[in-house]
């Protein structure tokens, strides 16, 4: 009988033949799984130099591709599907204190950034449903940039904006509270005679979806996320839930049923807010905690009772800070400035703009926060004329604030 040629016995061989389609589809996903850094940019190359002109720099592009960016765990918030090689290359040329890149889309949509030295910074929402990455004293070189989406099929328009500015002067996106989204601080499951009773979990409250917007009711007022800040299931037959809110600062509170009705919380005591159902479903409460005004976030509790008896008599507000000195102030209080002077920035970070300097001795009244950020704890603050900024109370071993009566 005559010899086969040696594709029929590569063929005959189940176990190699095997061995070889894995290693096709390994060599494959590999090559289709991963971002090309080093890929020409799909929507073209730029170069900026300080000063550059006009700002912010505008660039157009669609987002979305088929790269799973979660799964090639690059880093937090690294998140979204891409295309595998660049949108865009950033060149920046020449020494920058700060450097904004941010996505602004009807979509919500991630970003992606390779730094010059080869590692990746991400962020999801930084700025409404907008992606931003802020970047202090940035080295130059190249920034390849990724704007991804939030399923592999979804392409939209979307501009990136360049600024040596902070994300809070650019465009953000109001897209309405989503009960699909992730809660921002977790879910519970609650029965009939759950222990301890009330339930209670601090929040940072606020937002920038204005909740008269999207939903009406003469209660449902403020700002909120759009991902809801909790998640309460409650599992069994109840006969009553309350869900409340403690807060110094004027706060909202908003729930959706687990039977699609919205539910907008009514003052109860001064600034107290919370929405009692009788004979709730069982299912899924999404609850929202939103501040009176746009841009202000402040610590609330969010607590969850079955009997009126279970409300809190003793709530504190947490305002410590990993690093820093023990809290001396709190929230809805007055500070007053003991250093020589203290900037009330537009943001509770270092680099945002400052829009107010309060001299040594001035009075502030607290209205939100705290918010452990740049290494510091920000408080949103009000000059007693209206102006309102987010500023520092100190550092790990100074402080520049203290309480006033």
């Amino acid at each position: 009988m005559p010899s086969r040629p040696p594709t029929a016995i590569f063929l005959s061989s189940p176990r190699i033949l095997l061995l070889a389609l894995w290693l096709w589809l390994a060599l494959t996903a590999g090559a289709q799984g991963e971002l090309n850094a080093e890929g020409a940019p799909r929507y073209g190359s730029h170069a900026l130099a300080p000063g550059f002109s006009p700002a912010p720099a505008t660039f157009s592009a669609l987002s979305g591709g088929d790269i799973d960016v979660k799964a090639l765990r690059l880093g937090d918030n690294c998140l979204g599907y891409a295309a595998s090689d660049p949108d865009f290359v950033i060149h920046l040329d020449g020494d920058f204190s700060r450097i904004t890149f941010l996505v602004a889309s009807d979509a919500d949509t991630t970003l992606v950034i390779s730094l010059p030295d080869g590692s990746y910074a991400c962020n999801d929402d930084a700025n409404g449903l907008n992606p931003a990455l802020v970047f202090f004293n940035p080295p130059p070189g190249a920034y390849r940039v990724w704007i991804g989406s939030y399923a592999p099929d979804a392409f939209d328009e979307s501009v990136l904006y360049v600024a040596d500015a902070g994300p809070e002067a650019l465009p953000t996106t109001a897209t309405g509270p989503d009960p699909g989204r992730d809660p921002l601080y977790g879910e519970t499951a609650l029965a009939p005679g759950f222990q301890p009773s009330p339930f209670t979990k601090q929040i940072l409250g606020g937002g920038r979806s204005r909740v008269a917007d999207f939903i009406a009711g003469a209660d449902c007022r403020g700002y909120v996320s759009e991902a809801p800040d909790f998640s309460v299931r409650l599992a069994g037959a109840f006969r009553q839930i309350t869900f409340a809110l403690y807060s110094p600062a004027e706060m909202t509170l908003l729930v959706k049923a687990a039977d699609g009705g919205w539910h907008c919380g009514a003052a109860h005591q001064s600034r107290d807010q919370r929405v009692s159902l009788k004979s709730p479903p069982a299912g899924q409460y999404p609850v929202w905690v939103g501040g009176a005004d746009e841009g202000n976030n402040a610590a609330s509790v969010f607590y969850v009772t079955e009997h009126e008896a279970d409300e809190p008599s003793d709530v504190v507000i947490d305002a410590s800070c990993e690093g820093m000195l023990a809290p001396a102030l709190g929230l809805g209080g007055r500070a007053i400035v003991t250093g020589a002077s203290s900037h009330l920035h537009a943001a509770p970070e270092t680099a945002s703009t400052v829009v107010y300097t309060a001299p040594s001795g001035r009075v502030l009244r607290l209205v939100g926060g705290p918010v452990c950020k740049d290494a510091h704890r920000w408080w949103r603050a009000e000059t007693a004329e209206g102006i309102a900024g987010w500023l520092a109370d100190g550092d790990a071993t100074t402080r520049w604030l203290a309480a006033s009566p």
